[in-house]
């Protein structure tokens, strides 16, 4: 029977070959789709990351484009006060020449019999019509400096506010963190609500701001270690084995994290409010000159 159905046999092994033929060819085929696909995300991401690139030469360009507009536009502030005072004063004394002029011409034209007391009356006008005008102009000096010290000192109240708000919170997180289980939120750093302004900013809150970013930190890092560390532990022990074990190691982690929580946070209370003390004493200094630049000045 075998040798009989040779023929057949043969006719099998043909058509699984033409069949195997076929499905090789299609793989190759799809293997060569593949391929082109590949190369054109890889084109795509190229094209992209040089997009990217761009973008991030045309922001560096622009940020430096725009401290140089800034720096300029204070430059033209300042030249813009300094031509209004030049211009004040150029007017201010060339009212005086044409008072000074009217003047004599009319003695010119009175003649000698004039009256001394009469003499100049336009100069006399002048002259009183100038010091309003500068007293206005003081008076509204006056008035705007004390209106921007009075904003910059809400603005400081504000700043402090929120930092100890920012402070209660950070301990607000603390106390749920160390009372709750480890997968609690405890919702976002603090670094997530800090003050960004520039213009805002003190020593003291750019050193709190890099305190508070070397804090979330060390958090992200040990929420990374302890998934690392649940894994081991689930990993290593039994159900119920693994579960006391678990809790006794997360016991022990938390008790350490605590303790170096709180003396992290006493030397960091102290350097801050070493710090604060230093910045009031720097404000009131600052405040103090200021009010006596003010005061001087004119004189």
């Amino acid at each position: 029977q075998l040798l009989g159905n040779q023929d057949h046999i043969k006719v099998e092994l043909e058509t699984l070959k033409k069949t195997y033929d076929s499905q090789q060819q299609k793989l190759e085929e799809r293997v060569i789709a593949m391929g082109k696909e590949l190369q054109e995300a890889k084109g795509a991401i190229g094209d992209t990351q040089h997009k990217l690139v761009e973008q991030s030469a045309v922001l560096l360009t622009s940020q430096s484009q725009l401290q140089e507009v800034e720096a300029e536009n204070s430059r033209l502030q300042l030249r813009l006060k300094e031509l209004n005072e030049e211009y004040r004063s150029r007017l201010a004394q060339y009212i005086r020449d044409v008072a000074d002029y009217m003047d004599s011409k009319s003695s010119n034209a009175a003649g000698p019999s004039k009256a001394p007391a009469d003499h100049a009356p336009m100069k006399r006008f002048v002259d009183s019509m100038l010091k309003d005008i500068r007293a206005s102009y003081k008076s509204r000096e006056e008035q705007l400096a004390g209106a921007a010290r009075g904003y910059k000192k809400r603005l400081k109240n504000l700043v402090k506010k929120h930092e100890n708000l920012l402070i209660a919170y950070g301990l607000q997180r603390e106390q749920i963190r160390s009372l709750g289980s480890s997968n609690m939120d405890c919702g976002p750093a603090e670094l997530h609500f800090s003050i960004t302004d520039p213009e805002l900013l003190t020593n003291t809150t750019r050193e709190l701001n890099r305190l508070r970013e070397e804090k979330a930190k060390l958090e992200m890092q040990l929420q990374e270690l302890q998934k690392v560390v649940a894994g081991l532990l689930a990993f290593c022990g039994g159900e119920s084995g693994g579960r006391q074990l678990d809790e006794e190691g997360w016991a022990e982690v938390r008790k350490q994290l605590r303790e170096f929580t709180r003396t992290t946070q006493e030397d960091l209370e102290q350097e801050r409010s070493q710090l604060l003390t230093r910045a009031v004493v720097a404000e009131e200094q600052v405040s103090e000159l200021q009010e006596y630049t003010e005061k001087h000045l004119a004189r």
